[in-house]
């Protein structure tokens, strides 16, 4: 009987104990179902007490307090590193998911079949979406892919669930995923976690570092298990929530781990010491460019992937162009607009000449919609690409009224 290794880094989780429920009331054969546990915990929430598992074999837990936690990949990195034993395979989650029947025995039916195909094998990706409060009802019924989106100004890449093709059988990934990632134990005890990436990037690095190790990433051709994404019950017992309480620089310890990542990706040469976390001998980061279609260095992205088709990327031609890719989030105290009738706002990016690269106008009610947000601040995001060699020197906001006409402009350089 093959085992599993359920990996669950638990910060302050009040789905931790309706996760393992799940996993084992809906596996094929609960008995090789083990559990390695990084619980991360305040006394007091009590909800994430699981004293009534210590007793089974099967449960190997790390307790934690939660003034103590270091981030995701340093609790990923205890459970793999101290709880990661004789099991035969990892199943690596979040700790708020849901199970469908047999799940254990479909994803080593599902390993096993992949490996007629690549020596070293991940399944993985961003999984559909349950609602704790209406399950099993709000399970989101239909598989995904992981979509590489555009490049982060810092150098790491934002990726996002799309649709999967109209298939039932598992197509390859460029990225792997944090909140799911099953394959051989083996896996877990060569891509070790790297404790100085707080969050932001810890994707990119398991993804770069694994396919330079020789696997090869496919997504699943069908849901099986579940995932919740940022929920309001959470609010304020975040991580990175704690962090700003206790008077920890989340933000500093994040650009670290960007620095770091850079290095692996033999963009800078940043002074880090990579031993233990650095890139395998099977394959070089060009190799993975090739495939992936990702241009680290001048942060482009082949029109082939922007076009979410599965890897490997055919060679750049007319019609699989480099696309440089921007990502620019904008922050704006609201009280920089003092009037209470626009009618349209102007948000556009331009180059150093003044011209405009990118623009996108809001109506009266997506400005209706930001103002009446939570904050003291308009905060947004700005994705967008751009064919020619041009890169964005200022954003500008141009509020229009029907009182004043033309208004309030704001304007920054990036």
């Amino acid at each position: 009987m093959k085992s599993i290794l359920v990996h669950l880094p638990a910060y302050r989780e009040p789905e931790l104990i309706p996760t393992i429920e799940s996993a084992l009331s809906n596996a094929k054969y609960p008995k090789r179902i083990k559990f390695g546990i990084c619980r991360q915990f305040k006394e007091e929430d009590g909800f994430d007490n699981i004293d009534k598992y210590r007793s089974d074999s099967r449960f190997k837990i790390i307790d934690l307090p939660y003034q103590e936690a270091q981030g995701l990949p340093y609790a990923r990195g205890l459970i793999n590193d101290q709880l990661l034993t004789d099991e035969d395979y990892l199943l690596q989650l979040d700790s708020h998911h849901r199970f469908d029947k047999n799940w254990d025995d479909y994803l080593i039916r599902l390993h096993n079949k992949l490996l007629k195909k690549s020596d070293k094998v991940i399944i993985g990706g961003y999984l559909p979406y349950y609602n704790p409060f209406n399950d099993p009802a709000d399970r989101v019924q239909e598989t995904w892919q992981t979509h590489v989106v555009c490049f982060y100004p810092h150098g790491t890449c934002f990726v996002r669930p799309g649709h999967y093709p109209d298939t039932k059988e598992s197509i390859p990934g460029r990225y792997v995923s944090g909140h799911f990632l099953f394959t051989t134990n083996e896996w877990g005890k060569t891509i070790r976690h790297d404790p100085d990436i707080i969050f932001a990037g810890e994707e990119l690095h398991m993804t770069i570092r694994s396919f330079t190790h020789g696997y090869d990433i496919y997504h699943l051709p069908k849901p099986v298990i579940w995932h919740a994404t940022m929920r309001e019950e959470r609010d304020g017992m975040l991580v990175w929530d704690d962090f700003h309480k206790f008077g920890k620089d989340f933000n500093a310890g994040q650009n670290k781990a960007r620095s770091k990542i850079r290095q692996l990706l033999r963009v800078e040469d940043n002074g880090f010491d990579l031993t233990g976390y650095d890139l395998g001998n099977k394959r070089t980061v060009q190799d993975y460019e090739n495939f992936a279609g990702l241009d680290f260095t001048n942060h482009r992205i082949q029109q082939y992937t922007l076009d979410h088709k599965a890897p490997h990327n055919p060679p750049v031609s007319k019609d699989n162009p480099w696309v440089q890719s921007f990502y620019h989030c904008i922050n704006v105290p609201k009280s920089e607009f003092k009037g209470n009738d626009y009618t349209s706002m102007v948000v556009a990016f331009d180059d150093a000449d003044g011209n405009a690269i990118y623009r996108n106008d809001w109506d009266e009610h997506r400005i209706k919609e930001e103002f009446a947000k939570p904050g003291d601040w308009l905060s947004f995001e700005n994705i967008f690409n751009e064919n020619q060699d041009r890169k964005p020197a200022r954003w500008v906001m141009w509020a229009h009224s029907k009182s004043n006409s033309w208004a309030e402009r704001v304007e920054s350089s990036l």
